[in-house]
């Protein structure tokens, strides 16, 4: 008789355990008192509901830019005096500047949506350039800046220690920095719909990584970072219009002047040379990002 009342509850049991597992491999668990419809309902609500995050806005007045980087030998045409035939250097800067910047090694100018020839070769848009320099050699990429801040763009970054000589007011000094960093700070302004202007900085970061008092547009900050010189006199500003491109490089890449160091490699026999072009892409139009 005992034997019988176990082997019965044990059925039982099984029996209650069974009826609580089928709704769980079913993929949900069944409220108490809700009906088959309310239940489905509650399942395709969970299963939509996979992003319960808000949208994100993107930033309305921005301005996106693409900045693009070519370094070839010195000695290539198209980084020599024929690329700088086709650029627009006198628009670029006033005469007083413009002087300057070449005593400091750096060449700046404008060309407009269609590039010419040369500069579409050099950045391996057209197939004059047949060789392990081409687009191997272009590097890109995309940013999108608020109207009046900033961001830097990193040119060339040294391991040994770089002479760098200066020309203001007519007189030349040389100055020689640790882990030197050449970094242009860019601030893009929104002029009128299609229209900016980029204001340009030169910068020398050097020194070890760490805390440091930095200032910024809200004030002083504790920002971590390098020592920073900010080369003023050579400021520099461009305006242009949607799918113009500003140019930037140096005038002698082997000499230690701040554009030897920024585009060139000074004190080599046979050096390489940067080109820096950052086109105008158009201002980014406000909208909802998934």
């Amino acid at each position: 008789m005992n034997w019988h009342c176990s082997y019965r509850l044990c059925g039982v049991l099984l029996l209650g355990m069974t009826s609580l597992l089928i709704p769980v491999f079913a993929g949900c668990v069944l409220v108490p008192g809700l009906t088959q419809e309310a239940h489905q309902l509650l399942r395709k609500q969970s299963i939509s509901s996979t992003n319960p995050l808000p949208p994100i806005n993107a930033p309305a007045n921005s301005i996106q830019l693409e900045i693009l980087f070519v370094e070839r030998p010195a000695s290539d045409p198209t980084v020599s005096e024929k690329l700088w035939r086709e650029i627009d250097e006198v628009g670029a800067a006033a005469p007083g500047l413009r002087q300057l910047m070449q005593q400091n090694g750096l060449r700046i100018g404008t060309v407009g949506a269609s590039p010419p020839p040369m500069l579409q070769a050099l950045l391996g848009m057209s197939r004059q350039i047949e060789d392990e320099y081409s687009l191997s050699q272009c590097v890109r990429r995309k940013v999108v800046v608020q109207s009046g801040a900033t961001t830097n763009i990193d040119v060339k970054s040294w391991l040994d220690p770089m002479e760098v000589s200066l020309n203001e007011n007519g007189k030349t000094t040389s100055k020689t920095f640790e882990q030197l960093q050449c970094v242009l700070k860019l601030r893009p302004h929104r002029l009128q719909d299609g229209w900016v202007r980029l204001d340009l900085i030169p910068e020398l970061h050097h020194g070890q990584e760490q805390m440091r008092h930095t200032p910024t547009d809200a004030g002083w900050e504790l920002r971590g970072g390098k020592l920073v010189e900010t080369c003023y006199a050579q400021k520099f500003s461009v305006t242009l219009n949607t799918g113009e491109m500003a140019v930037a490089s140096c005038t002698n890449a082997a000499e230690t002047t701040l554009g030897g160091n920024f585009f060139g490699q000074p004190k080599q026999l046979q050096p390489k040379q940067k080109v820096l072009v950052v086109r105008f892409a158009g201002m980014h139009k406000p909208e909802t990002l998934p």
